[in-house]
């Protein structure tokens, strides 16, 4: 650990997030960070119990003069995206994640994600919880489980022992805004079968691959124009059949579907006196897209490699229909809300085996029916290719509130502490509070985080003031629910 690292654990908010990082909490595997918060509760002498999916719900009374103010719920999520760079070996089931100081941004060096989301608002309601002089009403504090996977623990939390007329969700990741309402969303899985023969005699085999993107969050940066590589990996595959013919091997791209996929790539097999022209493609194709992605892309690289030739091979059309034809990408922004996406969707993941393609997305949208109908499109595009298509049950959207008397009380704290009006929006991002709102309909609830980048990829990024100034902010918000 650096001199800075051992400075900046001092304070409660960056000692917690330490103690996260140190425990594996990859989604659905949350055991051991569960088992570790209702200990940490319990041992402070909190009111804690843990549920049958390993959330955690905390108890902690009001202090004096706030007896009669409304119960307060913090809530945030202890799973993370578990994201590492190609060449890194980590396994998030055992490793720690280790940091990285790099002025005011706290990283891991580009080698895996961080876990701020949510760990440091995990750590903020650690940090209320242990504070004995903060003044406070009566707080109840939820931690879920698989927030990130398809938030059952929070659909699966048990409201009727909720207290809490007003919730403070802990999971933003800008410091002058207050987030107001967020998205619904579902996963979906396009299975398309295929019949795989043996490579051509003579032929030649090359791994295809793209490479060097920036990723994120498939909601939250799904307006940035980073690039897909699943889709980028169609395109070129689509160049090199208009000048040769060719196989296709195992194909693999992107491993998350909330994530935006960095890489991806696939075997072909093709007649060796073509490997100049498909060379040609491919550098080709290169240049292009670096252009197209001029402000992006700039590490894109496109590989040809040559490799073993594979066991089996399969007829490429059905695969680049599929592919190429699949939506992907902002599908409508919002009317009303200017910049804001209403509804898109993400081509998270591809694998190709011997028998069969799976192509993995999520649907995020505001409204209900335009998620329904990109679901339409793409049971259509399973019938076109003879596949199946089978979604999830999905979560809900977390509906704006014309009036809040909370989210008044969270301004005007706003404009004490920092000087300024905070902004107000909606997120295009599955939050949680959409199905804490479905259990409580009367719940006024706002999220709040500190400034934090590129979730969901290895360049994930906190800044390390704006997590002191929201931890402030935050204090203040109870202080002044009197």
């Amino acid at each position: 650990m650096t001199s800075e690292e051992r400075n900046l654990i001092q304070e409660p908010i960056f000692q917690y997030f330490h103690e996260l990082c140190q425990t594996p909490r990859p989604s659905v595997h949350e055991e051991k960070i569960s088992a570790y918060l209702l200990k940490w509760a319990k041992d402070r002498g909190l009111d804690a119990e843990q549920d049958s999916v390993n959330n955690i719900f905390i108890r902690k009374a009001a202090t004096p003069g706030y007896e009669n103010a409304p119960c307060i719920m913090l809530q945030a999520h202890m799973d993370m995206v578990c994201e590492k760079a190609p060449d890194v070996e980590h396994d998030f089931e055992t490793d720690p994640i280790q940091w990285k100081i790099e002025g005011d941004r706290m990283t891991t060096g580009g080698r895996t994600t961080l876990g701020a989301d949510d760990g440091i608002g995990v750590a903020f309601a650690m940090a209320v919880l242990a504070d004995d002089n903060l003044p406070h009403p009566e707080l109840e504090v939820l931690f879920t489980t698989a927030e990130e996977e398809d938030l059952s623990g929070a659909e699966r939390f048990d409201a009727s022992e909720m207290k809490a007329a007003r919730l403070i969700n802990l999971d933003h990741s800008c410091d002058r805004e207050i987030l107001c309402g967020s998205c619904g969303g579902q996963a979906v899985e396009l299975r398309v079968p295929v019949v795989s023969t043996t490579v051509p005699e003579g032929w030649t085999s090359a791994v295809l691959s793209v490479s060097g993107l920036q990723g994120g969050h498939s909601g939250e940066d799904i307006h940035r124009g980073h690039g897909n590589a699943n889709s980028l990996l169609a395109r070129v595959m689509l160049a090199i059949e208009e000048k040769t013919a060719y196989k296709l091997g195992p194909v693999t791209g992107g491993s998350f579907r909330l994530a935006i996929p960095r890489d991806a790539c696939a075997v072909i097999c093709f007649p060796d006196e073509k490997k100049e022209v498909i060379k040609n493609v491919v550098q080709t194709e290169e240049k292009q897209m670096r252009r197209e992605l001029s402000s992006t892309g700039e590490n894109l690289h496109i590989g040809f490699q040559e490799t073993e030739t594979p066991l089996w091979c399969v007829d490429p059309d059905l695969v680049l229909t599929a592919m190429l034809l699949a939506p992907d990408g902002i599908y409508q922004m919002n009317e009303s809300l200017e910049g804001l996406v209403d509804t898109s969707d993400n081509m998270g993941e591809i694998y190709l085996t011997e028998k069969e393609l799976r192509v993995i997305f999520e649907i995020r949208s505001a409204r209900p029916s335009l998620g329904n109908y990109i679901y339409q499109r793409i049971c259509r595009l399973a019938k076109i290719t003879g596949g199946t298509c089978e979604t999830s049950k999905g979560y809900p959207s977390w509906d704006f509130r014309p009036q809040s008397s909370f989210r008044e009380i969270a301004s005007q704290t706003y404009q004490e502490l920092f000087g300024s009006e905070p902004k107000y929006l909606t997120v295009h991002a599955g939050l949680e509070v959409g199905f804490l709102s479905e259990k409580k309909p009367d719940l006024d609830a706002i999220a709040i985080g500190p400034d934090c980048w590129n979730f969901h990829s290895p360049t994930e990024e906190m800044s390390i003031s704006s997590a002191r100034k929201v931890y402030q902010f935050l204090c203040g918000i109870l202080k002044n629910c009197r």
